[in-house]
């Protein structure tokens, strides 16, 4: 899209904006489609090839609008970030739309907000875990234990939502490349967990990692321990 078609596209919008304010009464209170209705009449991936401007705005009455008073942008969001998860090679936990499913992605406005609302919910996920031993200990108590951790290249919102959220962060140092090894952060956790800590929380970018990198090490599958107290993960 070139800057003239650019410009032809956004005011496109902005009258179908005005139209659909202005007609807004004319239109259904109740959506006439099921909840799930999304995920049959999108396509189960990313296409491969663009689409055209014309087509992407003929879905916006034809898929979105017959639930718009029921969470269609939200059943959208569910199913883009399934695409996603699948063109970054992510387990099949990260997916909304799988059996193994333990919650999918969200869409966050920026990035500081991003990873401080995963660090917020690793958290909360981490304390209700401890509580459920510890009964009689404060989650202020709890919180101080937990840990997270970083590459040293991570982005500054990494650091201040460790300061919002009072959870102590830890930045491990890189390889050649770059790239947070699955080694690095499996001895920072044994030493943390030796000095009574709780890991709750990783965070590490996938545009760090060269082409072709596997970075299914960093995903670990049994504690020191052998049990399955795992930090939380998010991309």
């Amino acid at each position: 899209m070139d800057q003239e078609e650019y410009r032809q596209r956004g005011k496109e919008m902005v009258d179908y904006i005005c139209q659909y304010l202005s007609g807004v009464r004319d239109r259904r209170v109740s959506p006439d489609v099921k909840p799930g209705y999304m995920r049959d009449v999108l396509p189960d991936g990313a296409p491969l090839e663009p689409d055209s401007w014309e087509s992407i705005f003929k879905d916006i009455e034809k898929i979105i609008m017959p639930g718009a008073s029921s969470p269609a942008c939200t059943e959208l969001e569910m199913n883009v970030m399934d695409w996603l998860a699948q063109m970054l090679g992510l387990p099949n936990t990260f997916l909304h739309y799988h059996p193994e499913s333990t919650g999918g992605g969200i869409l966050q406005s920026t990035v500081s907000e991003s990873t401080l609302v995963a660090l917020l919910a690793a958290r909360k996920n981490k304390i209700l875990e401890l509580r459920a031993c510890e009964p009689d200990k404060d989650d202020s108590v709890l919180n101080s234990c937990l840990i997270g951790y970083a590459s040293d290249q991570a982005h500054s919102s990494v650091e201040k939502a460790g300061l919002i959220s009072l959870v102590k962060m830890r930045f491990l140092p890189v390889d050649e490349n770059f790239s947070l090894r699955g080694e690095t952060l499996q001895k920072a956790i044994e030493e943390d967990r030796s000095r009574g800590l709780v890991p709750a929380f990783v965070s590490f970018s996938l545009s760090l990692f060269l082409p072709g990198d596997d970075h299914s090490s960093l995903f670990l599958k049994d504690s020191p321990e052998g049990n399955t107290d795992h930090p939380c993960y998010f991309c």
